[in-house]
C-alpha cells in the first residue's frame, strides 16, 4: 500500500502560532477535531481571557509519538485511547483521561461513483482511501469495519492510507479514490462528495475521544481549566454541532 500525503495539512501537525507565555497551553488533538476546537478554543479564550491556547493538530499516533520524543504539550486530545494508554505506559500521562466525545464511520464517495448501501458491496477495482490501518485511529476503526463485514481481504489491496481521516477527504476529492471511510464528523466537509452510507451497528466499532493532561505540562491550573471546559455538560451542543455525539 503506498502512503497518500496530502497538503491540506502539514505532515507533523497544523499549529498555530505558539505562545511560551506562562498562561498559555499547548494542546496536541487529533485532526478530526479540527473544526470543532477552533471554535470551542474560542469559547474558552472569551472565558479564560488571561489564557491563550495553542493548537497542534495531526494524526494521534504521530502526536503521541511526538510527545513520547519530548515534544513541549499540556493536553492530549486523541481519537483512541489505545494511544493515551501508550503514553499512560511510559509515565506521561498527569491526569485520568476522561472521554468527552464519540464518532461513527460513513463512507463517502464522487459524484461519478456508483451508489452503495452496505461495505459487502465493495469491490476489488474501485479505489478505497482511509487513514493508515496500520497505526491511525480512523484507520484502524475503518479495518475494523472491513473485517466485521468480511471485506479486508479483499479490498485491502485497493486501499489508498492515508496521513489521517482530513487526508483521506482530500485523497477522494482529488480523484486518487472512488470512495473513502471517515468518520461521520467529516461529512459536510466537502459538499460535492456523495454520502453513500453508515457503518451499521453491527460492524461500527467504539470510537471515543478522550482528553488528559500531560506530565510535562508547565501550567497545569490552565491545563485542567481547559480540560474541564473541554468535558462540561455545556459543550454537549457544540460537539453534536460538529458531528460527535456524548
Amino acid at each position: 500500500m503506498r502512503l497518500f500525503l496530502v497538503a491540506v495539512f502539514l505532515a507533523v501537525g497544523c499549529s498555530s502560532q505558539f505562545d511560551s507565555s506562562e498562561n498559555s497551553i499547548t494542546v496536541f488533538a487529533a485532526a478530526s477535531l479540527t473544526d470543532a476546537l477552533h471554535e470551542l478554543v474560542r469559547l474558552f479564550e472569551l472565558q479564560q481571557p488571561r489564557t491563550i491556547v495553542n493548537l497542534h493538530i495531526g494524526p494521534t499516533s504521530l502526536l503521541a509519538r511526538q510527545i513520547q520524543q519530548g515534544a513541549p504539550a499540556d493536553i492530549f486530545m486523541s481519537a483512541s485511547p489505545e494511544w493515551t494508554n501508550y503514553l499512560r505506559q511510559q509515565n506521561l500521562i498527569k491526569e485520568k483521561e476522561i472521554n468527552f466525545a464519540k464518532n461513527t464511520l460513513v463512507v463517502l464517495g464522487t459524484p461519478a461513483t456508483p451508489a452503495i448501501t452496505d461495505l459487502s458491496e465493495l469491490t476489488t477495482n474501485q479505489k478505497l482511501a482511509m487513514a493508515d490501518p496500520l497505526h491511525v485511529p480512523a484507520g484502524i476503526y475503518g479495518k475494523h469495519a472491513l473485517e466485521c463485514a468480511g471485506k479486508w481481504n479483499a479490498m485491502e489491496s485497493s486501499i489508498i492510507p492515508t496521513l489521517d481521516v482530513r487526508a483521506a477527504l482530500a485523497a477522494l476529492s482529488s480523484g486518487a479514490a472512488d470512495l473513502a471511510i471517515v468518520y461521520g464528523s467529516d461529512v459536510g466537509l466537502v459538499p460535492e462528495l456523495k454520502f453513500m452510507f453508515q457503518v451499521p451497528d453491527s460492524c461500527m466499532p467504539e470510537i471515543n475521544y478522550v482528553i488528559s493532561t500531560l506530565q510535562r505540562t508547565a501550567n497545569l491550573d490552565a491545563a485542567i481549566a481547559f480540560v474541564d471546559f473541554v468535558t462540561d455538560s455545556l459543550q454537549l451542543n457544540l460537539w453534536t454541532k460538529f458531528g460527535f455525539s456524548s
